[in-house]
């Protein structure tokens, strides 16, 4: 048989193939139990969790610049135990787990594997998100914040790029069971292994377009089962304390999305489409370290129960600018709460809200954000909405001080309104702690440079 046939073989297989990914978490805290359902459903080959947010990662850094070896995905030890026997039979995991520290999550996830027995399996780890000495090199004002980076010296403790699919499908490639890095965008995880499956290369567009629609329906766990849908009695939604994470059978030119059988939430065309267009600023243009993809002619289409067909994305080239979110060191925030009820409630808020602010402006040099709010009242919707006078209200406090004195001055303040405040109040809450901004910014992508990692448990 000639070269040819074989190649022409191999492509009629690809076009028959399915890729079938399941999702495996929407964030760092949420639940494992669905994880571990769409694991052992059968239904799956891969399985990536997206464990970052932009405060996520911010969180991160601050535990890492309090512990060196801290950083990486707090729960990375439980995943790594509930997953272990999945990997064993065959499953991979893909997951940006590294967060602020990417070597110690590889560290971390290789003992892990080896604790539960799983021995002889490629973990991988994907470095080069870390962008502080590029964007320090570059200089740039950070928008937002109006000062350049310099402007900033020690606040500016992170820069991170956001990173696409190519190094993890480089991993894969290589034989890797375990694939981790630190700021993956969210659909990259899902869509890489898509990519593998089929041998699409990252240059066609319309390819990743596809797979990077499915990461994307996939990346948010719950939203396109069910979940952030429910609004009775327009919308019903049953089993969400038990909703079950999507799953998407992809093939060459459409997929089907679905969930493990017998778990709760549901899959139409109305939970999957409304995730499509979910942080979506553009439809026709939606941007990814990939591709940019048009998701304007995308269609949803059911198949039986829980199962939608969804098809039509396009794509172009992915965008010249790579994003580096920046962390920047805000000082110390301040919350707090205390609650009035009963006739007289919402001006007695007023009144303590008053009665602080007066009491804090001895701090006023030292804070650089403040404002309150009445829960119930005006904190969601700045009080736009005419409504009958509540029988209870939460008169909320929201700070930023550049100095931890100010914030405990703030804070001491707040609790002297059970005494030197208005009648009734009660059920004070207060939290103080050091925060980071994040500040996303935009530079030539050329300056990502990644490299792979792999270890054997």
């Amino acid at each position: 048989m000639d070269m040819a046939t074989l190649t022409e073989r191999r492509q009629d297989q690809r076009k028959t193939r399915t890729a079938r990914v399941g999702c495996g978490s929407g964030y760092a805290l949420d639940r494992l139990e669905p994880a571990i359902e769409v694991a052992a459903s059968g239904e799956v080959d891969y399985i990536a969790f997206d464990t970052l947010a932009e405060r996520t990662l911010a969180q991160a850094q601050m535990r890492r610049n309090a512990d060196p070896s801290a950083g990486y995905n707090t729960r990375l030890p439980e995943i790594v135990s509930a997953m272990a026997p999945f990997v064993s039979d065959g499953i991979k995991v893909i997951g940006n787990f590294g967060a602020a520290n990417v070597p110690g999550a590889l560290k971390a996830t290789v003992a892990g594997l080896r604790a539960a027995g799983v021995r002889g399996v490629g973990v991988a780890a994907i470095h080069g998100d870390d962008a502080l000495r590029a964007v320090q090199d570059l200089d740039p004002e950070i928008p937002g914040v109006d000062r350049r980076i310099s402007d900033l010296g020690d606040r500016v403790v992170s820069a991170n790029f956001y990173l696409g699919s190519e190094y993890i499908v480089k991993a894969l490639e290589a034989g890797a069971s375990w694939v981790l890095g630190g700021r993956i965008a969210d659909a990259a995880l899902f869509a890489a292994p898509i990519l593998h499956e089929f041998g699409w290369s990252i240059n066609d567009s319309d390819k990743v377009a596809h797979a990077t629609l499915a990461g994307h329906i996939l990346e948010c766990s719950g939203q396109a089962t069910g979940g952030y849908f429910a609004d009775p009695p327009y919308r019903e939604v049953s089993g969400l304390h038990r909703l079950g994470y999507p799953i998407a059978h992809v093939r060459e030119s459409d997929m089907t999305i679905t969930k493990p059988v017998g778990s709760g939430g549901r899959v139409d065309r109305f939970t999957v489409g409304l995730q499509i267009p979910y942080e979506v600023q553009d439809p026709t243009a939606y941007l990814t370290p990939d591709v940019t993809a048009d998701f304007s002619n995308v269609e949803c289409v059911e198949n039986g129960e829980d199962r939608v067909i969804v098809s039509g994305a396009r794509g172009s080239k992915a965008p010249d600018k790579a994003k580096v979110l920046v962390g920047v060191k805000l000082g110390h925030r301040v919350t707090a709460e205390i609650g009035y009820a009963a006739a007289g409630c919402v001006e007695r808020a007023e009144l303590a809200a008053r009665t602080h602010r007066d009491a804090v402006e001895r701090f006023d040099a030292e804070i650089s954000e403040i404002r309150y709010e009445l829960v119930g009242v005006n904190s969601m919707v700045g009080g736009k909405f005419d409504s009958p006078t509540p029988a209870e209200v939460r008169m909320r406090l929201a700070a930023y001080c550049t100095t931890e004195n100010a914030a405990k001055g703030l804070a001491a303040e707040f609790d002297h309104l059970y005494i030197h405040g208005p009648a009734g109040g009660g059920g004070v809450v207060i939290d103080i702690r050091p925060t980071i901004g994040v500040y996303p910014l935009y530079v030539d992508a050329n300056l990502v440079e990644q490299n792979l990692e792999i270890e054997e448990s």
